[in-house]
């Protein structure tokens, strides 16, 4: 059976399975058993061919179809904008496509991502409490950016698929929490973010059957909790975290999840992105540097009005992230039941199915974007999908301090660093992880 037919037939499925659901109800025991049964079927194909799982089903369905447990992916630009501006929005603890069954592995604690109401609003306004301003921190985090690539020049290399997620937990560690990790904590924490799939699966297999990968997971990150909670700012976030009747356990560990997994394999995958971008065009690179000669001697302190005048490599930020955005899906779950039309096909959809947004398809819909497949600086940015779009309570905290930090991390790599030579840059459409192209090594890496 080919990939298109093993797609297709799998939602034939999925029809069938919005029919059954209509009669047995969908958070009934044999309605969730149905359900997780449609969610593991389409992820053995999504987990080696997510790209083409996608368009495959767009292509040859329409811009709505039925994906995993019965969710209803949304995949146009207009939709998922539409999707994402709903408010107040109803969330599960997902984390895109990924359910969340093995709450073990969260120590369970819902996602911020999974919060709703009170509880949501208290975590974000604890993730802009922890989250500088790049603006007004650059130097800062430029001399922190500076003594993590001085570290991998003494390797001679730059990993990006193996450091920058480690340069991330370094740095924000610091800034959230002004502690300072072990080579042995950063190593456990990059294996938290490399076993997220691992919360997937239901938690009698997570925490028991695979107790020998998820334990020590889990003894590390009660061991990072319990540190967070010595640090000089613990008592400004309790304070804060408090007014919204959130516990001390869920404070330390929505920051323990913002940092492992929106801030680690969330920028360090765009970064990664950005400098696979800037290694293959060569004129792109040379007008980056050229305008970072002008803004910056590399010898005053950096400061916010240099990331400002840095227009260029903020436009090729935003670009990478519409072709290969770190956040590939949005989701939330329905308030209400209803019936849609799939493929021409009326359906009925329960409360509380997920409506996910795929930000890749949206990202480049020929309808809103130009020759969509290709890298351009001079676009319209003003309403991209990336961060979960701006304006609305779906936007991403920490969207200014991820553009601000590659930004940062740029003008010190092209301008502080050279390398000699560098390994293929390719993108990785097929797993179901983010697309970087985490297999690039900057080699003979070191300072100018």
């Amino acid at each position: 059976m080919t990939l298109k037919d093993q797609v297709l037939q799998g939602h034939k499925r999925q029809i069938w399975l919005a029919n059954i659901l209509a009669k047995v109800g969908y958070d009934t025991p044999i309605g969730k058993l149905l359900r997780l049964w449609a969610y593991y079927s389409d992820a053995i194909v999504m987990v080696r061919h997510w790209r083409d799982f996608l368009y495959i089903r767009k292509d040859n369905i329409g811009d709505k179809y039925f994906a995993v447990d019965q969710a209803i992916m949304h995949s146009s630009h207009a939709q998922v904008k539409e999707l994402m501006h709903v408010e107040p929005q109803i969330r599960g603890n997902d984390l895109g496509i990924i359910r969340i069954l093995a709450p073990s592995y969260l120590l369970n604690n819902p996602l911020s991502l999974g919060m709703n109401g009170r509880e949501h609003t208290g975590a974000r306004n604890v993730f802009l409490q922890a989250l500088p301003n790049p603006l007004e921190h650059a130097q800062t985090l430029g001399e922190l950016v500076n003594q993590c690539l001085a570290d991998a020049a003494k390797q001679g290399k730059l990993h990006i698929g193996k450091d920058l997620p480690k340069i991330m937990l370094n740095i924000l560690h610091q800034i959230v929490f002004n502690i300072s990790l072990s080579e042995e904590d950063i190593t456990a924490s990059s294996n938290f973010v490399e076993g997220l799939p691992l919360a997937s699966l239901p938690n009698f297999i997570s925490q028991r059957l695979l107790a020998f990968k998820t334990a020590p997971i889990i003894k590390h990150r009660q061991y990072l909790i319990e540190r967070y909670k010595e640090s000089p700012k613990w008592a400004s976030y309790l304070e804060t975290g408090s007014q919204y009747q959130l516990t001390p356990h869920q404070i330390a560990n929505t920051l323990f999840d913002m940092i492992h997994i929106a801030g680690t394999a969330g920028t360090s995958a765009l970064l990664g992105s950005v400098i696979g971008v800037l290694c293959l065009d060569n004129a792109l690179k040379n007008d980056v540097i050229t305008e970072f000669n002008h803004v910056w001697d590399g010898t005053e302190p950096l400061n916010g009005q240099i990331l400002e005048q840095s227009t260029l490599i903020h436009k090729a930020i935003l670009e990478t992230s519409r072709l290969y955005p770190a956040v590939r899906f949005v989701s939330q779950l329905a308030k209400e039941g209803g019936e849609v039309e799939i493929g021409g096909t009326k359906c009925p959809f329960q409360k509380g199915t997920r409506l996910l947004g795929s930000i890749l398809t949206a990202n480049r819909d020929p309808n809103r974007y130009n020759n969509p497949d290709n890298f351009d600086t001079t676009r319209d940015f003003s309403d991209i999908l990336s961060w979960n779009g701006q304006g609305q309570e779906r936007a991403c905290p920490g969207r200014n301090l991820s553009i601000g930090f590659i930004q940062i991390f740029c003008l010190y790599l092209l301008k502080k660093y050279k390398w000699e030579s560098i390994t293929e840059v390719k993108w990785d459409f097929d797993k179901v992880t983010a697309v970087t192209p985490n297999d690039l090594v900057l080699q003979g890496f070191a300072p100018q």
